[in-house]
């Protein structure tokens, strides 16, 4: 039964996400982002699948077996596209739903996508593109590698005071860059 609460939160989570997609959580967005390429590190690692990092289907190589019921899944998926969602949103969100599902994981660690799913709810879809996530159409973060990733320090806190106070912070160093004006030698 904990496996269908947690898939049914998951849906209700998934079901308020707005898929236009929003700039006023950018900061956020942007270290959610990097959290969860960070996470998604730890579990390509552990799970010897580092070759399928950083946005792959980690249920299947945890518990094959792991997805989500068929009514559930193009359910929720019917309601992403009505909403404007792309079509990466969808394979992504299939694989967060699949998670949902397991009854365990291996010990230390962290849920993979929480982060993922907060990068979503703080602002809908994101885009990949050479190598690039990019939040905000116009903020591309360098994938890199999944060892660049493995050694970042943990995110700490996601709730929504700490998230908002990046958001605050990202803004602000925005602002003086801008009142900065154009450096010598940049265009």
């Amino acid at each position: 039964m904990r496996v269908q609460a947690s898939t049914a939160r998951l849906v209700g989570r998934l079901d308020g996400v707005v898929w236009d997609e929003s700039l006023d959580h950018n900061g956020s967005r942007i270290r959610l982002m990097q959290e969860y390429l960070r996470r998604s590190a730890l579990w390509a690692r552990a799970l010897g699948c580092t070759d399928h990092w950083p946005f792959f289907d980690i249920a299947s190589f945890v518990d094959p077996s792991a997805r989500v019921d068929e009514q559930t899944a193009p359910a929720v998926r019917r309601r992403m596209g009505a909403g404007g969602a792309r079509p990466l949103d969808a394979v992504i969100v299939r694989y967060i739903l699949d998670f949902s599902v397991l009854e365990s994981w291996p010990d230390g660690l962290p849920d993979p996508f929480e982060p993922l799913l907060q990068v979503y709810e703080r602002g809908g879809p994101f885009d990949r593109e050479a190598g690039r996530v990019y939040i905000g159409s116009a903020v591309g973060i360098l994938e890199g590698t999944w060892e660049k990733y493995i050694a970042r320090p943990p995110l700490g806190e996601l709730g929504p005071a700490a998230l908002d106070a990046l958001d605050e912070a990202w803004s602000a160093r925005r602002e003086r860059a801008r009142l900065a004006g154009p450096q010598p030698g940049g265009d």
